[in-house]
């Protein structure tokens, strides 16, 4: 799609998550762009967002789907979008080894934010307000937080596995408990992954 069209469909995004603010029980507090839209190129095949949820951290580990989440969107009709969303706790910062310089255009609080989205239609993407890791150190004690809590929702999906009641709570919207555990070991290991990248020295020349 155009870039504009793009921008567009971020806008309608936005309303819909107003709309459903309005009726009282919406759990996405904030949501965030990041990836192409906020480059600026000429066209873009995804919008990726990052979807803020006041859920306990181990409900959200990274590639984590929250049933009661995905549900949400699901109402919303987000699946019929060209978007591709990720889940984030209010207590961890939105960014990470994906999601980089991301811009919050939308909060339950304030609702769209209107002054984002014109600086992206007008492609004054210097102007945007863009989160990020503080220095280095940050950015490696938010993965390495990131990983540990990762390695204890793994065990878990393992540990319930077969449990029966936890299939029953983890089976719906055309999702299955093989996907609940294929997506806590993805995520587990690509955060090693990028801590290991972080670690490792650099190569000899």
């Amino acid at each position: 799609m155009k870039y504009n069209t793009a921008v567009d469909r971020l806008g309608q995004v936005a309303g819909d998550l107003t709309e459903h603010a309005s009726w009282g029980d919406s759990i996405i507090v904030e949501a965030h762009v990041f990836g192409e839209l906020v480059t600026g190129p000429d066209t873009i095949e995804v919008i990726y967002l990052a979807l803020v949820v006041d859920f306990p951290v181990e409900d959200v580990t990274w590639l984590a789907r929250p049933a009661q989440a995905e549900a949400t969107v699901s109402l919303l009709r987000f699946d019929k979008y060209p978007l591709r969303w990720w889940w984030r706790p209010t207590v961890w910062p939105v960014w990470n080894h994906t999601i980089t310089q991301p811009v919050r255009f939308w909060s339950k609080t304030h609702g769209t934010d209107e002054a984002a989205l014109g600086l992206l239609a007008d492609r004054r993407l210097d102007e945007l307000v863009m989160g990020g890791p503080p220095d280095p150190l940050a950015f490696r004690a938010q993965l390495q937080t990131e990983l540990e809590a990762s390695r204890r929702h793994l065990n878990r999906v393992v540990d319930s596995y077969h449990d029966r009641d936890w299939r029953r709570d983890h089976k719906g919207f055309g999702v299955y408990p093989e996907d609940h555990l294929w997506w806590a070991t993805q995520g587990f290991l690509e955060l090693d992954d990028a801590l290991q990248a972080i670690d490792e020295p650099n190569p000899a020349i």
